[in-house]
């Protein structure tokens, strides 16, 4: 189906507007996947965890990129509160955990401890954990979703620029 020149000019601006109002929503720094206060999880670091985990998953059960970055962001908060009630999980024993993985990252190294620790802190911990998320600034890309510090869980995100419509009645 060939397009009009007036047709042309209406979807190159309508992409032109696409592309503008994405690039000003969400994380303000290449590559970056969120920003915590100051602090920038890559993108490169959400990727690496995930590959690396996924290697080792059995039955067909992924860890999904946005599950990742969540982790991600809450790992410095957990770990801290972990070490103050007394549940830290070293570095060897995370390594023990993914043993199987190849010179695995230190992204996936927190990310292990991370996991260990939550499972050992009981409910006022955890709860501690919630009040302190609830008091910093999280920028999410848009590409993994929106940061619900209430739910402490990230959102999709459905683009609200993309309108559907029906198509144009021919006579």
């Amino acid at each position: 189906m060939a397009l009009a020149p007036s047709q042309h000019r209406t979807l190159l601006t309508l992409l032109l507007g696409a592309t503008l109002a994405l690039s000003g929503c969400g994380v303000q720094q290449s590559g970056a996947a969120a920003i915590v206060n100051d602090t920038v999880i890559s993108d490169q670091d959400v990727q690496s965890v995930s590959d690396q985990l996924n290697k080792l998953a059995q039955g067909g059960q992924q860890l999904r990129m946005s599950d990742v970055l969540l982790s991600l962001i809450l790992e410095p908060y957990v770990l801290a509160e972990a070490k103050r009630a007394g549940k830290t999980v070293s570095v060897s024993q995370a390594r023990k955990v993914i043993a199987k993985v190849p010179d695995p990252s230190p992204a996936t190294i927190e990310f292990v401890q991370m996991q260990l620790a939550i499972q050992q802190l009981d409910q006022a911990s955890k709860t501690s954990i919630v009040n302190q998320i609830g008091k910093v600034k999280v920028t999410v890309n848009p590409r993994y979703g929106t940061f619900d510090a209430k739910q402490i869980a990230l959102t999709p995100i459905s683009p609200s620029w993309i309108k559907t419509s029906a198509p144009p009645v021919v006579k």
